[in-house]
């Protein structure tokens, strides 16, 4: 009898401590679980750089008309320079991207539209502006005959004198006009209908993140400024262009500035760096150019402290216009600056 007491009592000691080791064998795989699943998760996250502000992975993100490994690498760019505490933390003040205009934000073929814009002025205009003087006559004789060697090779009088004299509202008001409403030959539609519908979209974004977007362009800079807002979501105090030199007067109250010579440097090469860093004093981070006119505004870029990046435009695609810029691609390989394909980075080229 006592025997049997003896393990009557022991009984619920041994469940008791069956009961205590379990559990303490659970919390012990409750902690290697949890220790499991932070260094899992650790490593998922060093894997997936990309926030998922971006989207990438879903039909209706972010640069939905950009595609393939270029949109990548934007997203990645831009995640990487704005997101605080990341080692490629660039600050608001010094977030400056240039792009290029004609053929890198909108066609340029056949001709720029400030190219064109003064072609027609030209043509419109003949009998009053022939009588100007001898350089008149011939400019308007060879843009009524289209004859682009003659018009190149004079290109400072091509930009400067139908326009000498006119205002500077003037000027931005008629290059808008044509630009709304003068019909490509090619494309059979107005010049505002041939934008690239992708780089609108990355301006937006770079925009939304803190960048200081400018557009820089060998163009005139007030032909710029008059499309710059409601076409290239640019504002007109960020268009860096070609220009000339001002005349101003007083009519009345009213002071009126009036277009002049061509003041040097004209932007294109070297001008373009010139000019980025007179308007901004700094590198930019970041730069979209096509051609050759844009080597030294993409080589200053590359010259930032900052992470930058350089992107090429190359005209691969017939639903705009096929061409190339063979010295440019060539120079884009040897620096490893990423090449833009228009067929295979743009899902759409205007938004058809």
């Amino acid at each position: 009898r006592q025997s049997c007491n003896r393990n009557s009592e022991m009984i619920p000691f041994i469940k008791i401590k069956e009961k205590t080791a379990l559990a303490i064998i659970i919390r012990r795989y409750r902690v290697i679980v949890f220790a499991t699943l932070l260094i899992f998760s650790t490593f998922f996250f060093q894997l997936h750089t990309i926030s998922n502000t971006f989207a990438l992975d879903e039909p209706h993100g972010t640069l939905n008309y950009w595609q393939g490994d270029v949109r990548n690498i934007l997203l990645n760019y831009i995640d990487s320079v704005t997101t605080p505490g990341s080692k490629d933390f660039i600050p608001i003040k010094d977030r400056v991207a240039v792009f290029d205009m004609d053929g890198t934000l909108m066609s340029e073929k056949p001709f720029p539209f400030v190219f064109e814009a003064t072609v027609h002025y030209l043509v419109r205009h003949k009998e009053e502006l022939s009588l100007k003087g001898p350089e008149y006559k011939a400019l308007c004789e060879a843009a009524e005959k289209l004859d682009v060697v003659y018009l190149k090779k004079h290109m400072n009088r091509t930009f400067v004198l139908p326009f000498k004299g006119k205002t500077y509202e003037f000027y931005r008001d008629w290059c808008l006009k044509l630009f709304e409403t003068e019909i490509n030959p090619l494309k059979k539609r107005p010049q505002k209908d041939l934008i690239f519908k992708p780089m609108i979209e990355l301006i937006d974004l770079l925009h939304k993140h803190g960048f200081q977007v400018y557009v820089v362009s060998g163009s005139m800079q007030f032909a710029i400024m008059a499309i710059s807002e409601k076409y290239l979501h640019v504002d007109e105090s960020r268009c860096i262009g070609s220009m000339v030199q001002a005349k101003v007067k007083m009519d009345g109250e009213r002071i009126e500035f009036m277009r002049g010579d061509l003041q040097p440097p004209p932007n294109v090469n070297s001008g373009k760096a010139i000019r980025i860093m007179m308007r901004t004093g700094q590198a930019p981070v970041l730069a979209f150019g096509n051609s050759s006119g844009d080597t030294w505004m993409l080589q200053f870029t590359s010259s930032s402290p900052y992470r930058h990046m350089v992107f090429i435009i190359d005209h691969d695609d017939p639903r705009e216009f096929v061409y190339h810029h063979p010295a440019l691609l060539k120079t884009a390989k040897e620096k490893q600056w990423v090449i833009i394909s228009m067929k295979k980075n743009f899902k759409t080229v205007y938004g058809e």
